[in-house]
């Protein structure tokens, strides 16, 4: 139960937060499954997911409860994972290499895990900005497993994103769901009445 978090900011942030989480399951279980992926699963399949994860971020970081100074590192992330988007499908497009594909994933991940760092600078006075620490941490290991592996080819680089997605989604899906929690607690027993998001 998140205790510390005031039942107006949880109520305004679970369906983001969510949308983020269910994003990266849904990427991440396509990454297991999708053994042999072609370089245009990887390109497309990896294009969208930063997408709808920018979106998601998009849609957090434009609430009330989320302080003005940390919607600069969170518009980062967003802006971020729009760019890689937009260049896995030109990368595709264009017919490069995979090495062009991991730069492009590793250099996303990279600099939005140095973003969510900053977030997390405000854990103290916006709760919910504790969930960046773990996801920043893991943003920049993922980067930097795309760079120190040798002779990435389109599995190798759907895997270790996909672990990325799995990490994240579990991560952020379980504070997500607590949020969900401690507001529909309060509607059905204290007949809080939640902020229209």
């Amino acid at each position: 139960m998140s205790q510390k978090i005031d039942l107006d900011t949880t109520a305004v942030i679970f369906r983001p937060v969510l949308i983020r989480a269910g994003v990266a399951a849904l990427f991440g279980i396509a990454t297991f499954f999708i053994q042999t992926p072609s370089d245009a699963v990887v390109n497309y399949g990896s294009a969208i997911f930063f997408l709808f994860s920018g979106s998601a971020m998009w849609e957090y970081l434009r609430r009330d409860p989320v302080p003005e100074a940390m919607r600069t590192p969170l518009s980062l992330m967003a802006a971020l994972w729009m760019l890689a988007a937009l260049t896995l499908v030109g990368v595709q497009l264009g017919g490069v290499s995979p090495t062009v594909t991991w730069i492009v994933i590793a250099a996303a991940l990279g600099l939005s895990g140095i973003a969510e760092l900053w977030a997390f600078a405000w854990h103290k006075v916006f709760g919910p900005a504790r969930d960046h620490l773990i996801a920043g941490i893991a943003g920049i290991a993922v980067s930097g497993i795309l760079v120190f592996v040798q002779n990435l080819d389109y599995h190798r680089i759907f895997g270790i994103t996909g672990t990325y997605a799995l990490v994240v989604a579990i991560l952020v899906g379980i504070s997500g769901i607590g949020y969900w929690l401690d507001t529909r607690k309060a509607v059905k027993e204290e007949g809080y009445v939640p902020p229209e998001a």
